[in-house]
């Protein structure tokens, strides 16, 4: 995007969580609930949503929303390229996307989004676009932006994870730091003393894929960053636990319709 930045508002009146991935990207989004009945997934982390909370996902956290039932769903999402704050003369709002540690300082309370002014800055950008013809680069649009990010740089109060994973989050931080290892589902039932079959379910259930699907999207992930930071391409791949280039290429391909060359160029 040239603006290098979008916000974007969805209502869906029946939501199922088939259509509500895990997933990641390299921009930040900032997450605004508006209506609903759902939980937020980050990384290892569940979070209790009320309308009013805001969520931070940083670069490259796995994420997802996930419903509880089928009531109407409504929210705001404000993404931001990492390369906005440069751009903006604003690259000291973007440490509270960079200090915190992966998987951590998430959820912002409705309250607090209410009292910091994140709340009005939302509702303002959404009356300015579409009370006038504004292209979404417009000054006043991007004076916007920045006074939210602003305002998130401003947040020290954090609220934690509030839904326990059981078992399942010591086998998600455990993925996180070893995903390049060879790791099979009889290797996470000894090492975690829990069933296999137990461990497929619920790991679904709380993050959307199975457990080679999530080994499969954290590898890709990485080989992203690497190649981004200079790395070749195949020896990103051994990097980060392919064993040859022809199953990395397949795995690629099976999870953005494209080859690795095209779509990393």
């Amino acid at each position: 995007m040239d603006c290098h930045y979008s916000i974007s508002e969805s209502y869906t009146q029946a939501p199922t969580n088939a259509n509500f991935e895990l997933h990641n990207h390299s921009d930040y989004e900032i997450f605004l609930f508006l209506e609903g009945d759902a939980q937020y997934v980050v990384e290892d982390n569940i979070y209790t949503l009320e309308p009013g909370n805001l969520i931070i996902v940083r670069k490259h956290e796995l994420h997802r929303i996930y419903h509880n039932s089928c009531k109407p769903y409504r929210r705001m999402i404000l993404m931001v390229s990492p390369d906005f704050f440069q751009q903006n003369a604003c690259a000291g709002y973007e440490a509270q996307f960079l200090n915190a540690p992966l998987g951590t300082g998430h959820k912002i309370s409705a309250d607090n989004v209410r009292s910091s002014g994140l709340y009005d800055a939302f509702m303002r950008y959404k009356k300015y676009s579409n009370d006038y013809v504004l292209s979404s680069d417009a000054p006043v649009l991007k004076s916007l932006v920045v006074e939210i990010l602003y305002l998130i740089s401003q947040i020290r109060d954090f609220s934690s994870s509030d839904i326990s994973m059981g078992p399942i989050k010591s086998v998600i931080l455990y993925l996180n730091n070893h995903y390049a290892s060879d790791i099979t589902l009889d290797t996470l039932q000894d090492r975690f003393f829990i069933s296999k079959y137990y461990l497929c379910r619920e790991f679904r259930k709380a993050t959307g894929l199975t457990v080679h699907e999530y080994i499969r999207r954290k590898r890709l992930t990485r080989v992203r960053e690497l190649h981004a930071q200079g790395m070749p391409i195949g020896d990103a791949a051994l990097e980060t636990g392919f064993h040859d280039y022809s199953s990395f290429y397949r795995a690629f391909r099976k999870e953005y319709a494209a080859p690795p060359r095209k779509a990393l160029s």
